[in-house]
């Protein structure tokens, strides 16, 4: 299901948006979540914790501006947006 989600990165101040420009992945990662409750675990779904490692360019950003990850949809519905500050 992972795989079909496609990764979107803007510059975001106030309400304005810019696409991040040559965005490259350094590393990612997949592993599975233990569940708290051991005795459990037979019965719980699994669930995994994804990682990436990503070199975003920030040449003449602004420090005040926001990172926002984006993942979409194959139907172009968003599936997760996340904002970060640096």
């Amino acid at each position: 299901m992972m795989s079909t989600l496609q990764l979107s990165l803007y510059w975001k101040k106030g309400l304005e948006m810019r696409p991040v420009k040559e965005s490259t992945e350094i590393a990612s990662s997949v592993e599975a979540v233990v569940p708290y409750a051991k005795s459990l675990a037979a019965e719980l779904p699994k669930r995994f914790e994804w990682s990436w490692e990503l070199e975003v360019p920030s040449a003449g950003v602004p420090l005040t501006d926001s990172l926002v990850l984006m993942l979409r949809t194959p139907d172009g519905r968003i599936a997760a947006r996340v904002a970060a500050r640096l």
